[in-house]
């Protein structure tokens, strides 16, 4: 008989944590952020909270990484995209109708299909794009893993992948192209997570936070000096493949897995709620980035003065958004309930 396993609240909230980054690293983006001269005050706050929001897709990664490195190849494993591919499509139609009806895009039908098959249903469906690719890797991603022998090869394996992403970003700093390993990071990030599942990194808290601070205060003045006097610059140096974000994403999924969540029903179920609907959500947000942030900018047409209204606008689109998802889950249960109904049909 299968064991059953207790959820892990735990990992919930690192997923909502996650996406509460996302629509976090969104703001620079849609308010206006990389349109600006790099100076003053107000740029580098933004250029060290940048650098914090940009372990986002990162967390998600490694939570991944953390949850699967255990599964392996079968027909059953593969099933598992259909509740993924399902809710990009109905994100998709949604968005559809919503550049037609508040976007006013000139959208034709055949250009809806070519966007769903070319991962670009919403403007942030890159991501699914990603995550199909890694969950199709991951039965053999995992062989890898789970055939070293001990923790120090294990180990090995994540500092050879650090470097081949590190040094390149490093490099590229002072002008020397170097960057065809750097979409290697789904990879780090997926065997990063699969670590910290196995082998459980005991950190003191204080150390790991003051770390933290440290690391992202150094990430923006970096930054805010490398792009001083012009618009930020946006490298190898500052993505998912440099090492202050790879050693940021480190600590705080450490840090969050230290964090004590008490065992009461109602908050195991709203954070499992919550969590189920960050896949949505992510896909969802833009429609909330289009409606928050032009109403933004029609009232605070100085970019550098909308600044102050980052957390006003983040908890807007994350809380709009993760509502939103949860109701497209409960349509998705909807399908999947009358796609079962229906296989049971056929089958008697």
């Amino acid at each position: 008989m299968e064991k059953i396993c207790k959820r892990d609240s735990r990992l919930d909230l690192i997923r909502i944590f996650s996406l509460f980054c996302v629509i976090g690293v969104h703001f620079f983006l849609n308010s206006g952020f990389y349109t600006q001269i790099v100076s003053g005050k107000k740029m580098f706050i933004m250029c060290i909270f940048r650098s914090f929001f940009s372990i986002c897709v990162p967390m998600f990664i490694t939570l991944t990484g953390y949850l699967m490195n255990k599964k392996t190849f079968s027909k059953k494993y593969y099933k598992g995209l259909f509740k993924t591919l399902t809710i990009y499509l109905i994100c998709s139609v949604i968005y559809f109708i919503f550049s037609k009806l508040y976007l006013h895009e000139k959208i034709s039908f055949i250009m809806f299909i070519k966007n769903i098959l070319s991962f670009d249903g919403t403007k942030y469906s890159w991501y699914i794009e990603m995550y199909v690719g890694l969950f199709l890797l991951i039965p053999f991603l995992n062989l890898i893993f789970n055939n070293l022998k001990n923790q120090e090869e294990a180990r090995a394996l994540l500092f050879t992948l650090m470097i081949l992403l590190a040094v390149p970003s490093l490099i590229n700093i002072f002008g020397i192209s170097m960057n065809w390993w750097n979409n290697l990071y789904p990879i780090f990030y997926y065997f990063l997570g699969a670590y910290l599942s196995k082998y459980k990194v005991n950190l003191n808290k204080f150390c790991s936070i003051l770390f933290l601070v440290i690391i992202l205060i150094l990430d923006g003045l970096f930054n805010f000096y490398i792009s001083y006097k012009g618009k930020y610059i946006w490298n190898t140096w500052n993505s998912y493949s440099s090492l202050p974000i790879m050693t940021s994403t480190f600590l705080v999924f450490n840090i969050l897995l230290t964090v004590k969540i008490s065992n009461s029903k109602t908050k195991a179920f709203i954070l499992k709620t919550l969590s189920d609907a960050c896949l949505g959500a992510y896909l969802i947000s833009c429609i909330f980035d289009n409606i928050y942030y032009k109403k933004l900018a029609n009232m605070i047409p100085i970019v550098k003065d909308r600044f102050i209204y980052a957390p006003i606008l983040i908890i807007l689109v994350f809380i709009s958004s993760l509502l939103s998802s949860i109701l497209i889950n409960l349509f998705y249960n909807l399908i999947k309930s009358l796609c079962i109904k229906e296989n049971h049909k056929l089958v008697s």
